[in-house]
């Protein structure tokens, strides 16, 4: 008879869960970064405009160059504020997942732990009773030899005989 754990399917749900959440913390892991990569991205393009507004100041610019440098300076540090917004929204939200996927694990674990001490136990049990089953096959054995050995006349060996 083979091993069945009663609570498989309860087993194998947990399983499912903990994969759906871990699927959802990575996604969320994925946006933090992808969030922090326009931060940076948007960081490099401040540096850029300040860098040639900078250059274009040393060689001498008109102020309608200067507003345009300022004016996209201004949009670009709004981009990155909202940016911001947004990167610490996901890691709120990468942080709640977090906790739900480590709970979903340790449902998980339990149910596990459960199912392998159930087969532990199963194990034991079949090693007990293959071990009953080959003494009663030795003892039988030993019966039938004895019976054998009576009919004929026969003593067994070691328990003294004719001589």
């Amino acid at each position: 008879m083979a091993f069945h754990f009663p609570l498989q399917a309860v087993f194998h749900f947990r399983q499912s869960v903990e994969h759906q959440q871990e699927l959802r913390l990575r996604t969320a892991n994925q946006q933090v970064a992808k969030v922090r990569h326009l931060i940076d991205q948007i960081d490099d393009r401040i540096r850029q405009v300040r860098t040639r507004a900078s250059q274009q100041l040393g060689a001498g610019t008109t102020s309608a160059e200067l507003r345009f440098a300022l004016t996209e300076e201004s949009w670009l540090r709004q981009q990155r504020l909202e940016a911001e917004r947004e990167f610490v929204r996901w890691q709120n939200l990468r942080d709640q997942q977090q906790k739900i996927f480590q709970q979903a694990r340790r449902e998980r674990e339990t149910f596990e732990s459960l199912r392998d001490q159930q087969l532990q136990q199963y194990q034991r049990d079949a090693a007990r009773r293959e071990q009953r089953q080959l003494d009663d096959l030795f003892l039988m054995r030993q019966a039938y030899l004895r019976q054998s050995n009576e009919r004929r006349g026969q003593n067994p060996p070691g328990m003294g005989g004719r001589a």
